[in-house]
């Protein structure tokens, strides 16, 4: 006969006397844990709830636009030419004059008609000046009664004076 019967009260005493270990069925757990951290930490990096999705793609159609009629141009007035005014050829009243050759003497503007009267100021070559009055004869002179730009009224020879245009 054998060593080993199972019938042997031997093995059955040795098997009772063995305590079994409370709560514990065969293999442990934390490898299994393991597994599924595992198999969750694949399943996180696969489907991402925190990453960007990607841009929406976008196509461009072209399209044509008919251009726009072009109206046609409109006729543009055509200026009439203005004459250019000639200066007259002698002074008149209410005519205009300029201060022509008195240089750096500039021409003498009297409170009267005659060099007996007070100098009220000197004009230079260019003045323009309005006709008021004239003309009167004094000192061997043609003398004109004659106002500024600024409204200032005076008398003037008419050896310095050329009639011209505002």
């Amino acid at each position: 006969m054998s060593d080993f019967n199972p019938q042997d009260d031997y093995y059955e005493e040795e098997f009772r006397q063995r305590p079994r270990a409370k709560g514990r069925r065969g293999l442990p757990l934390w490898p299994l844990g393991v597994i599924l951290l595992l198999i969750l930490a694949v399943f996180i990096a696969l489907w991402n709830p925190f990453a960007p999705s990607p841009p929406p793609t976008v196509e461009v159609i072209p399209t044509v636009t008919p251009p726009l009629p072009t109206p046609p141009p409109s006729p543009t007035p055509t200026p009439t030419p203005q004459p250019t005014p000639t200066p007259p050829m002698e002074i008149t009243v209410g005519g205009y004059v300029k201060v022509v050759g008195a240089e750096a003497d500039q021409l003498s503007y009297r409170s009267g008609p005659g060099l007996k009267y007070a100098r009220l100021a000197l004009l230079k070559d260019g003045t323009i000046l309005k006709v008021l009055d004239g003309p009167e004869e004094a000192d061997g002179y043609t003398w004109w009664r004659l106002q500024d730009e600024d409204g200032f009224i005076g008398w003037a020879a008419d050896d310095w004076l050329e009639p011209t245009v505002p």
